[in-house]
């Protein structure tokens, strides 16, 4: 052995800034290492060539390289260390690579062959396909890529995700009917041969890979020692090269993960231990979680070990004091060098894989390795089977990380060929049960386990044939199950404990699907082998049902109700997950005489051994008698779990078709009896007298446990293997036995044949015992109906498996009709998770599509099979009986047919069950019939039902229709019926009134056997088909239609005639009321009727009438005024990014500012019901909700639908979602006279002069403050001197900038006072408080009162803008048609804004927004602000300008001057912003007609001025007017909304339609210039306009975004989604963890606002964001905080792996709600359950956007949080 050449080299490695020493961080350059990798690979072909070369050659350079490299540094977590990968892969890699070419530059070969096997290890999580038409079994999936270029994306396939662990099976020609191959692994048939791999390297490359895996293996199996292996210690020679590193105390604490511990029980004990912070420890958590183990510790071996056992102790104590019973964390101590090495073979593993996948031949040599078929080395060995034997055996030693490695390497190397794969298979096999009971032992899931591999080797055909056949698979899996249960038996029966579900025995099932992988395929032809192998298994699988054959016994309570619930759901578990493979042992043993012999034969054995002999009894039933087995249901214990039995069903249904029978010499023992017919049918029988008990009562102390197993006996997903298999073992025993012994011995288990006595109703009987026994009879006789009726079971009747879907389908469609969904969980599935449906449904029923996207698409039952509905169909629940059977007769009744349902046509019996149809012949049965129906006529008979009338009826009629069929020649019942007596009593009960409402089945039955019997009286009269029956004459249904028309108009002219005659006699008594009535219109409203008409500016205003409103909470009407007791509207606040174009901005950039800023940003919103009520009695309602959830007990509590510590409630009458009161206020009186005029010479002059005159004040009184000042009170003079308090200090912090312009007043002209002048109204003071309340709610009002009034302000046009563009999206007319909530809301805001500035305690504040709004408007850029925005702000404050208490605002002249400079302003943006290279001409020169308007002759010059000469050439100018137009459309809209309100002048007609919204029109509504010239085209306009163009310069310079200024074409909309949803899917799976290198989200979330995919419900990618209550922070997921950054809380993301929309109310709250994508039938599919393809739904994703855009978002999460009460959510993490 040789160690590395002695030839060293200073080394630098890292960049600049490890060049500082510090404590923890070495500087590169102190250390020697191999100068080049050459000599390393010069040292290994050496020993190569002379046969030395051993793996310790490779692990001697590995020990000295790898700790220098991949060693942690101390005091280092893994959170913050970092490796030198580029000199790991020159020193480590490299090498490898050269040796294996055999060059020295580690030259590779030309481009990779793509490979015909994808081989894609699938990440939980990750999306997967499956072919529904090609696939071999649900097994069967492809990754993304592949099924991108796939023939299966035309097909019907499925979505769905992986669990993780299995594999892409695209090339695999065993998994796929046709089209194995995708485009990308299609081998081309025109592919030239290429030069194969040498010899010389493919030995080479098997010696690295032998190297390679053993030391991994090695490595990564290391967790019983803290240090190395000895012969990868440093020796002491070495440790001068590593002089510093080398610490022989350095050691790391390494914790590992397990599923037993929570994030939080882990994260709070490293916060405790380690004293990290939060969020470091929740990243060391998720890297846990992610990776397996998590270092947190490097230093000496004491503090490790300290810090180990401090981890255990906190632990212990934590599960402690929560009563847990689990393990502690396990936590290792390692060497670093352990660490080090471990790292390395983790990246060899990978690069491994990465390296074969580039050629065949390399991939072949490094399977033959890891197989042990080619070992290189003696010492490498590590037993029979090399490395993969070892990872097999030694799978649950290793972390997360290792374990996915390993078996990516094994997937990519050993699976990738037949050959190869068979052997991987053996392998698996001979370890199969080490390897599951290590599964067993540990903790981690499935997909991280070695046995996960099962699905990719038992599920390839030939494979499991041969590992049948050959090693005995299916005996070997069974084995390690049935020895799992041998466990937990009792007296050879399965028993399971109540209080505690085993953990081992969960994990243990998981063998149960590699059982049904073995057989998932059966053979087309058998050998001795595969019959043996098969056989072999099928007797564990016998012993297996002996155990569970009568488990869960229960015994019925008479005397007190059960103390305890018995456990029972693992047994139904258990048998749901081996029901699949019950089914397909079914299929392989039918698949030859001779299995199908062998398996009968082993079952009659078993069932012969398992059941013990007991006596007989004699039992007589009128002249017949049987010897039947003793036992009493009702008081011994009783199972309903029967496998052996059903199994035994299932194998009789097979005789048939290979010409056996119970009979037969075959099944015949000499030393012992096989089991008699009794014997079979006595399990089941019992089962079914249980169930009947049940249902008739007798059982009700046995509580729940009980019920619920019924429940899953009878539900679709069991049925099938138990259900179905005890009526067909039923019907066996009914073919086997004689007809009466038969009757005898159910009559017996039911406890009946006392009732079926003549002298039963002469004994004395108790009320509950006669009530029990007329539910028995109800029972019984329904049992017969389902033994003699339930014939579309291939084997009993002459049916296909279609022929079966059918009649259930048809069954189902006769309750109602179904959407595709419902009626497929209707249907069981097979063992490809499929039903049938499709290949069937077209042939019995119809298909309704959808009317909207609301709806759901519905199948219909064609007409002509109504005939073929069983009312006693045995598969209904009895809802589904009452309903389907009430549904039938309405549809009769309408289609003019007779009521009643008689049976249907029956198929006909196979001949070994033919004897069914003798059945109800016998004298047994006839004896029952009679008895039921004389009893019926007996006035004085106690026992009985109309039910039982019933059933009787139709049991007669199955016979009747067998002896039509002509099918069974000794089938003679109407002869039999005649000689007993039933036809007489039919005769008599068809005229007995005590069974009406089956008097029509009774007739049909009569009708039927006459006709059988040849009696032809009065036949024609009785005749009744089952398709036409007892149609009425036509002109007798008409004469009763005339007759009753004419009987509802005499009953309709007399309650008219009444009504008339009420009428007047109330206005007799209320005379004087009806005189003091006036209807007409007075003067005084002719008068006032043309103020609300014409123009909305340049009036007054206000003076309507406000109509009474009733208080919703007292129901006292009361008007509203300002004097009286107030009024309020419940409304509801909140932070609205909906209209933001800037998606990331801050809420308080500018929280004192009225106006809007340019692209809008969050702004307040406010929105209502419209329902009213009292000031008082909203307070009161309000703090009675806030009292009754204080009293509610924390711990508790359900998820509210309100916060109550946000002041949140839910409205009185609507239960809206609310956390405010709105104040009504009246509309302003009416000042006489006429608005004064005001020309725009005398504003221009005005508003020049008051902002020159503008100044700074910080107190209430207005006067320039300097620190002169003689007044005592002023705050500047306080702080010059020193006497200014801290209160006062924070008292005027909000005030710091209060700017006013109180001295311009004394300058102004009388002319443009006489605006400012008015009367003020008065108000009640508890309506000034409310405006407080109600302002102080809205966001940044904690800032202070000048925020909340420029909130305030900026919540009015917020408001506004957002109602216009929902009115514009659901493309509504502009005014009038405003929805009622809407429009309250915005009447009852602007009134209250208007009337602001005579309300507000403190004018100053008003002054100071109105005079920066108008400063904003004046000197500003109309790019930096919105224009309508400002003017909304300005108007409303305008009338406290000069600081005082002054009138409402109103629409006068001064206003229209403010709207005529804000609409130029829009405009001028418009002009130096819009795209104008749309507008280009287009040879217009040619048509005469053409013309450039008049008015427009200058615009294009001007343009290009505004734009600094910036401007495309041949510009049209009418197209740029109308560009410019559609940009300003938005702003008039507004403001005809504004001003609407503001002035209630009634709007042209015009506005009252759709798209009635034109230029003209609302420009003559608004009374504002229409052409260019008069708004621009003049010295006041163009001077205006270059003035704010000069304003404008960084819009010129690009520091302005277009689309923050510019206006949207339409309101704003949700992210496009693709229309079919696999591309969506197909997106989110290339989205990885930002937080993660290595993983992808597991739950990727797509924001539909702004289309950002975030990582959700993962603690990798939490935030903090500060607590909205109590200060601090919080931590929350991805989605919670987007949600909080781009819709200020309100949030709507789609997870595209489970298809589900979430609505976000951060940080606490949310709903789920399906994507709005549909499938072919019109229906959703919510965490994609169905996996069908979808495709977007425009009208479902139109009303989301709808209830996004009109700010619904918290309302609809209210509303779902209200309705799932019991579904709690932790929000914050999601």
């Amino acid at each position: 052995m040789s160690t590395p050449p002695p030839v060293q080299l200073e080394v630098e490695v890292g960049d600049g800034s490890m060049d500082d020493e510090t404590p923890d961080m070495i500087p590169a350059d102190r250390y020697t290492l191999p100068a080049r990798a050459d000599a390393v690979v010069e040292l290994w072909r050496k020993n190569l060539q002379e046969g030395v070369l051993a793996p310790s050659h490779f692990q001697d350079h590995w020990r000295v390289t790898v700790p220098r490299i991949y060693s942690p540094q101390p005091n280092r977590t893994c959170l913050d260390w970092s490796f030198d990968e580029e000199l790991a892969a020159k020193l480590l890699i490299q090498p490898l690579e050269q040796f294996i070419w055999g060059t020295t530059e580690g030259s590779q070969p030309g481009p990779p062959r793509r490979s015909t096997l994808c081989g894609r290890v699938f990440k939980q999580g990750e999306p997967a396909y499956s072919c529904r038409e090609c696939g071999m079994d649900n097994t069967c999936v492809l990754c993304v890529e592949c099924f991108k270029v796939s023939a299966h994306r035309h097909h019907k396939y499925k979505m769905g995700q992986s669990g993780g662990g299995g594999c892409c099976d695209c090339g695999d020609a065993e998994a796929w009917k046709r089209d194995p191959f995708c485009d990308l692994h299609a081998a081309p048939s025109d592919q030239p041969p290429e030069a194969g791999i040498s010899e010389d390297v493919i030995r080479r490359m098997k010696i690295v890979a032998s190297a390679c895996l053993t030391y991994c293996l090695r490595l990564l199996t290391h967790d019983h020692a803290p240090c190395l292996p000895n012969d990868l210690r440093l020796k002491d020679t070495e440790r001068d090269i590593l002089q510093i590193l080398d610490q022989p105390d350095c050691y790391c604490t390494v914790l590992y993960n397990d599923e037993t511990h929570t994030f939080e029980q882990v994260i709070t004990t490293l916060i405790r231990v380690t004293k990290c912070n939060h969020r470091d420890s929740v990243e060391l958590v998720s890297l846990i979680d992610r990776e397996g183990r998590a270092l947190i510790k490097c230093n000496s071996f004491q503090v490790c070990d300290k810090l180990k056992t401090d981890i255990e102790i906190c632990t212990a104590m934590f599960e402690r004091f929560t009563a847990r019973q689990s393990s502690t964390l396990k936590v290792l101590v390692m060497h670093a060098h352990v660490i080090a090495h471990q790292t390395f073979a983790m990246k060899l593993l990978t690069w491994l894989q990465n390296f074969v996948s580039q050629e065949q031949s390399l991939r072949m040599a490094v399977s033959h390795v890891a197989l042990g078929e080619d070992m290189w080395g003696s010492s490498t060995a590590v037993g029979g089977g090399g490395v993969a034997v070892g990872v097999m055996q030694n799978d649950f030693r290793m972390w997360k990380a290792a374990r996915t490695a390993w078996h990516r390497l094994l997937i990519a190397t050993t699976l990738m060929d037949y050959s190869t794969k068979r052997t991987m298979a053996i392998l698996f096999t001979k370890n199969y049960g080490s390897i599951l009971k290590d599964f067993i032992r540990d903790d981690h899931d499935h997909s991280f386990s070695i046995s996960s591999l099962s699905v990719q080797l038992y599920t390839t055909p030939t494979l499991a044939h041969l590992l049948i056949a050959k090693h005995d698979a299916l005996f070997v899996v069974l084995n390690t199950f049935v020895s799992e249960c041998n466990r937990r038996c009792n007296n050879g029966r399965l028993e399971f404990d109540r209080n505690h579900v085993s953990v081992a025995y969960k994990r243990a099932q998981f063998v149960l699907f590699d059982v049904k992988y073995l057989l998932g395929s059966v053979p087309a032809s058998f050998d001795d082998d595969l019959r043996k192998g098969f056989l072999h298994g099928l007797s564990l699988l016998l012993n297996l049902f002996v155990m569970m054959q009568g488990m869960d016994s229960v015994v019925r309570q008479v005397g007190q109700h059960m103390e305890y619930e018995p456990e029972w759901e693992s047994a139904f578990n258990l048998h749901v997950k081996l029901a699949q493979s019950i089914t397909m042992s079914l299929e392989w043993c039918a698949a030859e005489r001779p299995l199908t012999a062998s398996a009968y034969r082993m079952a009659l054995r078993r069932h012969a051994a398992a059941t013990a002999p007991a006596p007989r009894q004699l039992k007589e039933l009128g002249n017949q008698s049987a010897s039947v087995i003793p036992y009493d249901v009702s008081v011994d214990p009783v199972s309903i779990h029967r496998p052996l039995s059903r199994y035994i069903a299932g194998l009789h249904l097979l005789l048939h078709r290979h010409g056996l029978s119970y009979h037969s010499p075959e099944f015949d023992r000499q030393d012992k009896q096989k089991s008699s017919p009794e014997e079979l049918i006595e399990p089941v029988l019992q089962t079914m007298a249980m169930i009947a008990q049940v249902h008739a009562g007798m059982w009700r102390r046995n509580g729940f446990a009980l019920l619920n197993q019924l429940y899953f006996y009878h539900n679709v997903k069991c049925r099938t293997e138990m259900l179905d298999r005890d009526v067909v073992m039923l019907q066996i025993g009914a073919s086997l036995i004689e007809s009466n012994e038969f009757m005898i011995h159910v009559l017996n288990k039911y406890n009946l044949l006392d009732w079926a006595s003549p002298d039963f109703e002469k004994q004395s009987i108790e009320d509950d015992t006669l009530r029990h026994t007329i539910s028995m009879v109800e029972e019984f006789l329904g049992l017969l109906i389902t033994i003699v009726g339930s014939r579309h079971v291939p084997g009993v009747g002459e049916v296909t498996n279609e022929d079966r879907t059918k009649k259930e389908i048809i069954q189902m469609l006769c309750v109602k009709p179904m959407p595709h969904s419902e009626l497929n969980r209707c249907l069981p599935e097979d063992q490809l998770h499929e039903t049938g449906l499709e290949s069937v449904i077209n042939e019995v029923a119809d298909f309704v599509k959808p009317t909207s996207g609301t709806n759901r698409g519905l199948y219909k039952l064609k007409s002509h099979l109504y005939d073929e509905y069983d009312t006693f169909f045995y598969h209904y629940t009895r809802e589904e009986l009452s309903r389907s059977e009430e549904e039938q007769r309405n549809r009769r009744k309408a289609a003019g047919l007779s009521e009643c349902c008689p049976p249907p046509v029956l198929p006909k019996l196979s001949p070994p069950f033919s004897m069914l149809a003798h059945l109800l012949q016998s004298d047994a049965a006839l004896l029952v019939l009679r008895t039921v129906l004389l009893r019926a006529l007996d006035l004085r008979a106690r026992a009985f039902s109309e039910t039982q009338v019933h059933k009787a009826l139709h049991l007669m009629g199955y016979a009747i229709r067998d002896e039509e069929s002509g099918h069974y020649e000794f089938l003679a019942f109407a002869e039999s019926a005649n000689r007993c007596g039933l036809v007489a009593l039919l005769q008599k009960l068809v005229a007995s009134p005590r069974v009406d409402a089956h008097r029509h089945l009774a007739k049909w039955v009569l009708t039927r056997i006459k006709a059988l019997l040849g009696e032809t009286d009065d036949q024609d009269e009785q005749k009744m088909e089952t398709d036409q029956e007892e149609k009425p004459n036509a002109a007798e249904a008409e004469a009763e239609k005339e007759r009753r028309a004419k009987l509802a108009a005499e009953r309709r002219a007399k309650v008219m005639a009444q009504m008339k005659t009420q009428m007047k006699n109330f206005i007799s008594n209320n005379a004087t009321l009806f005189e003091e009535t006036n209807t007409e219109v007075t003067a005084e409203e002719q008068d006032l009727r043309p103020l609300y008409c014409g123009a909305a500016l340049g009036v007054w205003g206000g003076g309507v009438p406000e109509p009474p409103r009733v208080c919703i909470m007292c129901q006292e009407e009361a008007r509203v005024d300002g004097t009286g007791e107030p009024l309020v509207l419940v409304a509801f606040v909140q932070q609205s990014g909906v209209l933001s174009r800037i998606r990331d901005a801050g809420d308080n950039e500018r929280s004192r500012d009225a106006w809007l800023p340019a692209g809008i940003r969050p702004q307040p919103h406010v929105s209502s019901c419209g329902h009213a009520l009292h000031a008082r009695c909203c307070r009161n309602y309000v703090d009675a909700v806030l009292e009754k959830e204080n009293r509610r007990p924390y711990r508790g509590r359900q998820p509210a639908a309100f916060d109550v510590e946000k002041k949140e409630y839910l409205c009185p009458l609507c239960e809206r979602l609310c956390n405010t009161a709105l104040p009504l206020l009246p509309s302003p009186a009416l000042p006489g006279g006429t608005p004064p005029p005001l020309t725009e010479e005398m504003y221009s002059e005005a508003v020049n002069l008051i902002l020159k005159l503008k100044h700074q004040v910080c107190s209430e009184s207005v006067h320039v403050c300097t620190e002169f000042c003689e007044e005592m009170h002023c705050q500047a003079r306080a702080r010059s001197v020193g006497a200014m308090s801290s209160d006062m200090e924070e008292e005027s912090a909000d005030e710091a900038e209060v700017y006013v312009s109180t001295h311009s007043e004394n300058l102004l002209s009388p002319e443009f006072l006489v605006h400012f002048e008015g009367e003020v109204p008065q108000y009640n003071e508890l309506t000034k408080t409310l405006i407080e309340e109600f302002a102080s709610v809205l966001p940044a009002s904690e800032y202070g009162g000048m925020a909340s009034t420029a909130a305030l302000y900026r919540a009015t046009s917020y408001t506004v803008l957002s109602t216009d563009a929902l009115l514009r999206a659901e493309r509504r007319p502009l005014l009038v048609e405003i929805p009622s909530r809407l429009r309250d809301a915005l009447q009852a805001l602007l009134r209250m804004a208007a009337a602001l500035p005579a309300l507000w305690p403190t004018p100053k504040h008003l002054a100071h927004h109105a005079l920066s709004s108008l400063n904003t408007l004046e000197c500003t850029s109309p790019l930096t602000y919105d224009p309508f925005g400002t003017l909304v702000a300005l108007v409303l404050s305008a009338p406290s300008l000069f600081c005082k208490v002054a009138g409402p605002a109103r629409p006068t002249h001064l206003a229209r001057q403010i709207t005529l400079q804000a609409f130029r302003a829009s405009m001028v943006k418009a002009l130096i912003v819009a795209d104008l290279t749309s507008c280009t001409t287009e040879a217009m020169e040619e048509h005469e007609e053409y013309k450039v308007k008049p008015d427009l002759e200058n615009l294009l010059s001007l343009v290009k001025e505004l734009r600094r000469g910036d401007l495309p050439d041949n510009l049209d100018p009418n197209k740029v007017w109308d560009q410019i137009q559609k940009q300003c459309h938005s702003f008039l809209r507004c403001c005809c909304i504004f001003y609407y309100f503001l002035s209630d002048i009634n709007p042209p007609t015009e506005l009252t339609t759709v798209d009635g919204d034109k230029w003209d029109i609302m420009c003559g509504y608004l009374d504002l210039p229409l052409t260019f010239k008069d708004l621009i085209d003049n010295p006041n306009g163009r001077k205006k306009a270059f003035a704010w163009a000069a304003l404008s310069g960084d819009w010129f310079k690009g520091e302005i975004q277009a689309s923050v200024v510019l206006e949207p074409s339409e309101p704003p909309r949700l992210v496009p989604l693709p229309e079919d949803f696999s591309e969506l899917m197909n997106i989110a799976s290339d989205f990885p963890c930002p937080n993660s290198d290595r993983e992808d989200s597991k739950n990727p979330t797509m924001c539909l606002v702004c289309g950002q995919i975030l990582c959700s419900q993962s603690y990798c990618c939490q935030a903090e964001i500060p607590k909205s209550r109590g200060g601090g922070t919080e931590r929350v997921g991805a989605v919670v905080w987007h949600a909080l950054r781009c819709g200020r809380g309100a949030g709507v993301f789609l997870r595209v792996r489970s298809c589900e929309l979430l609505l976000v109310a951060a940080p606490s709250r949310g709903a789920k709600m399906p994507a709005p994508y549909l499938d072919t039938y019109g229906e959703t599919d919510q965490g994609l359950s169905r996996g069908n393809p979808l495709h977007l739904c425009h009208e479902r994703y139109e009303a989301l956007r709808i209830l996004w855009l009109s700010h619904g978002v918290h309302e609809r999460i209210a509303r779902a949080l209200d309705t799932n009460m019991l579904v709690i959510t932790t929000w914050q993490n999601f």
